[in-house]
């Protein structure tokens, strides 16, 4: 995952595997679709769905809805975007793409700043999002972290959620520093060039460890409480879209429910899916695409059994983080109720 688009790399998998996944991942010219008529010979409307980074978990839904042929059931054609650098809200702002995901940190900043954009679901139900240290490594509390070297991903979030977080921990002045490393943030970490940085719980920490790399952690919402609620990544649209053309997103985002739910309920089917999809990318690293699979599918879901839902908590309190840490003016604050919708799902309700 990468949070060039506001969510964090997923580069312990690079690790892992090499750099032919990178490769393959990234090198990808076209984009992929499902075809052009539906089973009956119905014409199919193109819905363009922007990935953040190369193949990986995250995406069990959109292979799986094409395999099944979910999107055509619900008389979609989707054209998937490969991930090229650019961000979700960069796709959208210059209307490359009509899906696409991001941190929902990302979401309140860049409304502030004038972009029309909301999430319509959480691609996970769980925040998952911790501190990570090498277990090696002398700290043993988030307090220590202090004025040390942060690997980065140049997130203008990071400061204020990480300052909160040390004040939190009981810092009264906390220092904060960043060494902006992307996609090598992770492997600094590794090599004891910076002292922290940020793991997805199932996704980095689990592939981490397959690679031989133990780690500490402390996941973020031990301190932040409800603030750091929101999904780890969200699926986000322009209002425009929401409001001119709800039926195409609410129709994508029908088929993606249904195979989050499959995914949920059978990830060693929706493992296979993906990994025969993205086989040049994916096909040398099953073992990181089984415990990384099995280990995200439980998180798509709520305990009742739904997938993509948001409420206003999921950025009331992150927001009023990033107001007071400089990066809101809190008169161009958006309302929490701006920055998301559930009206596009199926079977949800704006809470």
């Amino acid at each position: 995952m990468t949070r060039a688009s506001g969510r964090w790399f997923r580069p312990w998998v690079a690790v892992a595997v090499g750099a032919a996944m990178i490769l393959a991942g990234c090198g990808a010219a076209t984009s992929r679709t499902g075809g052009t008529t539906g089973s009956q010979g119905g014409h199919l409307q193109r819905l363009r769905i922007a990935l953040d980074y190369t193949p990986n978990v995250d995406y069990l839904g959109i292979d799986v809805a094409m395999s099944k042929g979910y999107f055509k059931a619900e008389g979609i054609d989707p054209e998937i975007i490969p991930y090229s650098g650019a961000s979700a809200e960069q796709l959208l702002q210059s209307g490359r793409t009509d899906l696409g995901l991001t941190y929902p940190p990302n979401i309140p900043a860049y409304r502030a700043s004038g972009l029309d954009y909301e999430a319509v679901a959480g691609l996970s139900q769980h925040d998952t999002i911790k501190i990570a240290v090498l277990a090696s490594s002398k700290y043993r509390n988030v307090a220590q972290l202090s004025g040390t070297v942060y690997g980065g991903f140049g997130v203008p979030s990071d400061k204020p959620i990480l300052e909160d977080i040390f004040r939190h921990a009981g810092v009264a002045h906390p220092v904060y520093k960043e060494v902006n490393l992307g996609d090598q943030a992770y492997r600094a970490l590794a090599d004891h060039q910076v002292a922290y940085s940020i793991v997805y719980g199932g996704i980095d920490d689990v592939t981490a460890e397959l690679s031989g790399v133990k780690l500490r952690e402390w996941p973020i919402s031990r301190y932040l409480g409800s603030a750091f609620s929101f999904p780890d990544d969200a699926w986000v649209a322009t209002d425009k879209e929401v409001h001119d053309d709800p039926g195409l997103l609410r129709r994508g985002l029908a088929a993606l429910a249904k195979s989050y739910e499959y995914s949920a309920a059978h990830p060693t089917e929706a493992e296979a899916i993906l990994t025969a999809d993205n086989h040049s990318a994916l096909a040398h690293s099953g073992n990181i695409v089984k415990a990384t699979g099995n280990a995200t599918a439980k998180t798509f879901l709520t305990p009742a059994g739904t997938w993509g839902t948001m409420d206003k908590a999921d950025f009331a309190g992150i927001t009023k983080i990033l107001v007071q840490g400089g990066l809101i003016k809190g008169s161009k604050a958006p309302k929490p109720s701006q920055d998301f919708t559930n009206a596009l799902l199926p079977k949800a309700a704006e809470k």
